[in-house]
């Protein structure tokens, strides 16, 4: 497996060809590594420049006070003369972020830059990628912005996803852009052309990434590489993958390897972050708590879509629920229905949550919760409660569904759901349920593998 920790963490890197020009790529590189504030050595090259936003440009590399681990070239021209002398100078990791333009004799630029590269033992990312956002360690060689209270947000996760894009903007976005529900990201690249490394290199290195729990892809062409790589790494990290290109059989391939395909772009982060947060179901056996027949209703029509059936508590866990919940409650406990409330107070209501979570969690039948809140903001729904009933049941997938919640309500519940790791879809109540489905089907064939 080849190395790639220097180019998501390097301890020093040397920016070629930093631009004085305000919102050039190569300026915007300089500013966010300023902006988030790299902890490494941070060194850049421009001959006609002495200082850019306030760092000492060096003129030569022979001025340089060392090798530094990464270099990053974003220069328009004189690329294979860049590459010769930092060979020379002993760098051995290059990313290639100068952009191809139309015209140029692709073949001959990138077998001369590879063959140079062989000749001096380097690694090297590019060319045309727009760059890497490492957020766990505070690094990044994006080309377009990456905003500081972004990398915040997702500095020393322990457990978060990592995202390919075969799409420069794309990756990008995770710059400056989070999902509706904020899930732990941890590493996006984009590589470019990629002739040297390759998605398959990033998955393996992904594999040994303590920090990766789940991976998400967005790809337009699927290599043999890439499915035998993806064999490889599904065995211990879901991927979820959505293709956008024509290589049918290349995608049925993908899937028989291991990959998740997910329906649409979005649900490479918000189907992530079931993979992320739920533990592995045992079973399709689920148990629902609505405020509707209708909201219920819908819940179990995608649930036998999706051949997922409502589990049958225990006597023990019915007369619990029919004594403490009331409401048109289910005969079986479950679903249940607790329709119509005594009185819209928050207090009451969380407590028929709690109360029926706690005896539908801890029923042997039960394999998983799904939890529909369809309130106002008069009731003042505390999602907090689930703190002590998550720590209870900590073995079993909880999956909530906002339908029609009010919207200042709906953003504590978020909240309060996102510290506890629950993930949230606010009227998405089919990508709910698929996604606890395709969630047991991943451990299952993990389990067949075994």
């Amino acid at each position: 497996m080849k190395d790639l920790r220097p180019f998501f963490n390097p301890k020093s890197v040397l920016i070629i060809g930093v631009s004085r020009q305000a919102l050039s790529f190569s300026y915007t590189v300089l500013k966010n590594l300023l902006e988030i504030f790299y902890k490494g050595r941070l060194y850049i090259l421009n001959p006609n420049a002495n200082d850019i936003l306030g760092v000492k440009s060096y003129h030569s590399f022979e001025e340089l006070p060392e090798i530094p681990e990464l270099a990053v070239i974003v220069l328009g021209k004189n690329i294979l003369e860049v590459v010769e002398q930092l060979g020379q100078l002993g760098v051995k990791h290059i990313a290639i972020q100068t952009e191809l333009k139309p015209g140029t004799k692709v073949n001959d630029l990138t077998i001369k830059l590879h063959q140079a590269c062989l000749k001096y033992g380097i690694t090297y990312l590019g060319p045309s990628m727009l760059g890497i956002i490492n957020f766990g360690d505070n690094f990044t060689t994006s080309i377009i912005p990456v905003r500081q209270h972004i990398m915040k947000e997702n500095k020393n996760i322990k457990e978060g996803i990592s995202f390919i894009a075969q799409s420069g903007g794309l990756a990008g976005a995770m710059g400056w852009w989070t999902p509706s529900q904020k899930l732990p990201i941890s590493k996006v690249i984009h590589l470019g052309k990629g002739f040297h490394i390759n998605e398959a290199d990033v998955l393996e290195y992904f594999l040994t990434d303590n920090t990766t729990k789940v991976i998400s892809l967005f790809i337009r062409e699927i290599s043999d590489e890439l499915i035998e790589a993806v064999r490889k790494v599904s065995k211990e990290k879901p991927i979820l993958f959505y293709y956008v290109g024509k290589q049918g059989d290349q995608e049925i391939q993908l899937k028989k390897a291991g990959g998740i395909s997910v329906l649409n772009y979005i649900e490479l982060f918000e189907i992530a972050k079931i993979f992320l947060w739920c533990p592995e179901p045992k079973g399709i056996n689920l148990g629902i708590i609505g405020p509707s027949s209708g909201a219920i209703h819908l819940i179990v029509k995608e649930m036998r879509n999706q051949n997922l059936a409502l589990a049958k508590p225990s006597e023990a866990s019915r007369d619990i629920i029919m004594d403490k919940v009331g409401g048109s409650t289910c005969a079986f406990g479950n679903p249940v229905d607790y329709w119509p409330p005594e009185k819209f107070v928050g207090i009451r209501i969380c407590g028929i949550y709690n109360t029926a979570s706690e005896a539908l969690l801890k029923d042997n039948a039960v394999d998983g919760l799904i939890l529909a809140l369809e309130f106002f903001t008069e009731i003042e729904f505390d999602f907090n409660i689930y703190s002590s009933i998550v720590s209870s049941n900590p073995t079993k997938p909880i999956i909530t569904i906002l339908i029609q919640a009010e919207r200042e309500g709906a953003k504590r519940v978020i909240n309060s759901a996102t510290e506890l790791k629950i993930p949230v879809f606010e009227n998405e109540i089919e990508r709910a349920v698929r996604g606890y489905r395709l969630l047991y089907d991943y451990y299952s064939k993990i389990k067949k593998r075994n």
